[in-house]
């Protein structure tokens, strides 16, 4: 079977499977394999491995290579999500973002363990008045939060480490010094 250039797009990647191919009822390694894809009993990709020395390898890399770029493609959008929300957070509140290496430590928790309630009761309302798609919107965009919020308190770490190389060490509160004496250069 030749397949239509929408055919591979028409099933999600993460569903793609390796199966001996049509006349192959033994799964001989040599015979035909074949790649499928989509849910339930119809195929909504069937792609048959016909000329290769080892069609099974070859439909094997494949599905591993489509699986790996679909896994990133999401993981990609996801991480902007995140940045846009850290940029857009930035903006309205530089002085309590939690990249803000003055900002105390719990402050930063706070924000986080806010973020995550708003999780929670996102699912304990929604899941009743809402379907599946709309549920899912409000959970990504809350989950993005969480997540900005926890990169945003990662960010603060590195500033402070990297002011901490530079010698320059002014904490902002009690919490920031170590074993309560501020580090000064050539202080131990």
């Amino acid at each position: 079977m030749v397949p239509t250039r929408e055919q591979p797009g028409s099933a999600d990647p993460a569903t793609w499977r390796v199966v001996p191919g049509d006349g192959n009822d033994d799964a001989r390694e040599d015979g035909t394999w074949a790649i499928t894809g989509g849910d339930g009993d119809e195929h909504a990709l069937y792609l048959e491995i016909l000329d290769a020395e080892r069609p099974r390898e070859v439909a094997e890399l494949i599905v591993e290579t489509m699986a790996g770029h679909a896994r990133r493609s999401r993981l990609e959008g996801a991480l902007a999500e995140v940045e846009r929300e850290r940029l857009r957070r930035q903006a309205e509140d530089d002085v309590l973002d939690p990249s803000n290496p003055h900002l105390v430590e719990v402050a930063k928790l706070a924000a986080l363990v806010e973020r995550i309630g708003e999780v929670g009761r996102e699912l304990n309302h929604d899941r009743f008045h809402t379907g599946r798609e709309e549920l899912d919107k409000h959970l990504y965009e809350r989950l993005t939060q969480v997540a900005a919020t926890a990169v945003g308190w990662m960010e603060g770490i590195l500033a402070r480490e990297a002011r901490d190389a530079s010698g320059s060490r002014v904490p902002a509160d009690p919490h920031d010094a170590w074993d309560g004496a501020v580090r000064r250069p050539g202080r131990r």
